[in-house]
């Protein structure tokens, strides 16, 4: 095994950063998940893919590590406390899971189970997330907070949920929301939930998120409209129902200091309001902890500049600190992080179905254009001298030479002067010229943008079956790097400068920025996957994705396979579940199967009728129509 090799791949893709401690290439050169963050326990993902696909779940499929989810509660809680000791804060830290994050059932499942021990509550910001939420039994003492624009309905199902015995907070987002709250309170006092405040902060977040926060945040009360709230709980004798006051700087926010000045800017209102006579218990400090997604541990948009151990010092340090001048009680810490607790737990592998590459041609053995000898043409004479001669010292010159002749044999093909044959070897002579010049270029200092351009055309292209706008949105939409990484063959080294595109039928189905420790890449190092198959793993997708996924081209929910690690060091799939077949996805938008069948069997019957075909091949076609029905929308492996 070339164990050095293996060493380069693992500097290469930056796992030792940004899988943390849970995702490592192995000696064997293959992608390993360590679920519990032990390295001695780990489990072979292309076994785990092999395993899957004989329980019938094939790629493209999401791959879940529930015990990662059990291992950041754990780390988050663990952070405060250690905090709390070192600081001798006499408050307590309290934690909820915002549903928004990642609302499938499966995932919520494992976080209401594993938080249990912990008192670990849950945040709503809809009423399907509410009545979802209302379903889990949750620990006694663990939370209920309710964010987000409300109607009546919504704060009539605060009233349920606390007549069943939750322990709801009601944050409100607005005068007019306290007022409908004080309203049915007088109707049903016994089972008026605890209210809650969310304060607009002048402090703002970092990231892609800051606009969530700050003056200019649509969620949160300006200081008049928070004293405007303050006296109609005092004027209705509802003081004591105050139990939260509640702040977000926004999510995956990357510079502590951020959330340093948030801290005491909102530990300072916590004190205020606490000497206006208020006593509320809570202080909600809202997510936005960052996820390190590139590894480098910065203030870049895809990475955090602080740890988990970092945040719970800096939290608890400034509102003692806060507190202790303002000689008010230390206040319970309410976080509600979900990124940090999502985001490794799942995976996204697809497998490359196709390369497309400027070596196509000779590549695939159908036609070499210059397999025949040197060209006689003018114009291919002179591309072949270039790529003969060219060096270190003159590829810049050289290059230029090549674009002039390669463009004027295109204007003599346009004129009808060159054939298609000598189209073609154009087009491999200039290629080849492109490749020579930009490994020139590489020992340049400083490479110019010219070749930087060239450089993003002549990458190839490795088609994986999956569907972007399904498994990844956030990539798509907003740019968010997510480490992407072959799950095998490290111990070879990477033959292709690549970009990644999936199966829809959409020019944006394509993924153009990778991860890099130092800034951004335009290009991901992969192999030639001559021995299929080639698996692509995309990493810290937990968080949000599936909530925003969208069926573009009708591709919809991949197979899943839920693993977990045993006590005696081996692993079991304990889950696993199929994908929606396209039936499914159809009648998602509103297509009638009834109609469709009554249509198609029509059609079918016509065309027996004209003896296009027989009777016997109609009943073929209606049987193989019923079977593509109930199957996935992906890819099949194999041919």
């Amino acid at each position: 095994m070339n164990i050095q090799q293996i060493q380069e791949a693992r500097e290469l893709y930056g796992i030792d950063g940004w899988g943390a401690g849970y995702f490592s290439i192995a000696d064997n050169g293959n992608v390993a998940c360590h679920p519990t963050g032990e390295e001695h326990l780990s489990i072979d993902l292309p076994e785990a893919i092999l395993k899957s696909k004989s329980l019938g779940i094939h790629p493209p499929m999401i791959m879940r590590f529930p015990q990662i989810i059990d291992n950041q509660i754990a780390r988050l809680h663990s952070a405060f406390k250690e905090a709390m000791w070192e600081y001798n804060y006499q408050g307590s830290h309290r934690a909820v899971f915002p549903f928004k994050v990642n609302q499938r059932r499966e995932f919520i499942d494992n976080v209401v189970k594993y938080g249990l021990k912990y008192n670990y509550g849950l945040e709503v910001g809809s009423k399907p997330e509410f009545i979802a939420a209302l379903s889990y039994d949750l620990a006694p003492d663990a939370l209920f907070v309710c964010n987000g624009f409300k109607d009546r309905e919504f704060i009539d199902l605060g009233f349920i949920a606390k007549g069943m015995g939750k322990n709801v907070v009601l944050v409100v987002e607005g005068p007019d929301e306290l007022q409908m709250i004080l309203d049915q309170a007088k109707e049903d006092p016994k089972n008026c939930p605890h209210v809650g405040i969310r304060v607009k902060l002048y402090s703002r977040g970092s990231g892609k998120w800051a606009k969530s926060s700050g003056e200019s945040s649509k969620f949160g009360l300006t200081t008049i409209e928070v004293l405007q709230c303050l006296n109609m709980l005092a004027e209705a004798g509802l003081s004591d129902q105050l139990y939260m006051l509640h702040f977000h700087i926004g999510s995956q926010v990357t510079e502590i200091k951020r959330i340093k000045n948030a801290i005491k800017e909102a530990s300072r209102v916590y004190s205020k309001v606490h000497k206006m006579g208020f006593k509320p218990l809570c202080l909600n400090i809202g997510g936005g902890v960052g996820v390190d997604y590139d590894g480098s541990k910065t203030s870049f948009a895809s990475s955090a500049n602080y740890s988990l151990q970092e945040l719970a010092n800096d939290v608890i340090y400034e509102i003692g600190e806060v507190c202790k001048n303002e000689e008010t009680v230390c206040p319970q810490i309410v976080t509600e992080s979900g990124r940090v607790i999502a985001a490794y737990h799942s995976v996204v592998i697809a497998d490359v179905r196709e390369v497309q590459s400027t070596e196509s041609f000779s590549a695939a053995g159908v036609f070499d254009p210059l397999a025949q000898g040197k060209p006689q043409a003018k114009g291919l004479a002179e591309l072949n001298y270039i790529l003969d001669n060219i060096t270190r010292k003159n590829f810049a010159e050289y290059y230029h030479d090549a674009i002039e002749y390669y463009e004027e044999m295109f204007t003599l093909f346009n004129l009808g002067y060159v054939n298609l044959q000598d189209r073609a070897t154009a087009e491999q002579l200039f290629y080849r010229i492109c490749r020579r010049a930009l490994f020139f270029s590489s020992y340049e200092k400083h490479q110019t943008e010219e070749f930087q351009s060239l450089q993003q055309r002549m990458v190839s292209k490795f088609l994986a079956n999956f569907s972007i706008f399904q498994s990844i949105p956030d990539s798509w939409s907003i740019d968010q790097l997510f480490p992407v990484i072959p799950l095998s063959h490290h111990e070879k080294k990477p033959t292709h400068k690549a970009t990644i595109v999936d199966i829809t039928c959409d020019s944006d189905g394509c993924l153009e920025q990778f991860i890099d420790r130092s800034d951004t890449r335009s290009v991901l190092d992969l192999h030639s996957p001559s021995s299929k198959p080639y698996y692509l793993g995309f990493f810290l997708v937990g968080a949000y994705q599936e909530s925003l996924a969208n069926e573009h081209n009708l591709f919809g929910a991949i197979n899943e396979a839920e693993i977990n690690m045993r006590e005696d060091g081996r692993w079991e799939i304990a889950k696993t579940t199929v994908g929606d077949p396209i039936e499914e996805l159809l009648t998602s938008r509103n297509y009638e199967m009834p109609l469709m069948w009554e249509s198609m069997n029509r059609q079918i019957a016509t065309s027996v009728s004209r003896e296009m075909i027989s009777e016997a091949e109609g009943e073929v076609f209606k049987t193989k129509i019923e079977a593509y029905l109930a199957s996935s929308p992906y890819l099949r492996e194999g041919k």
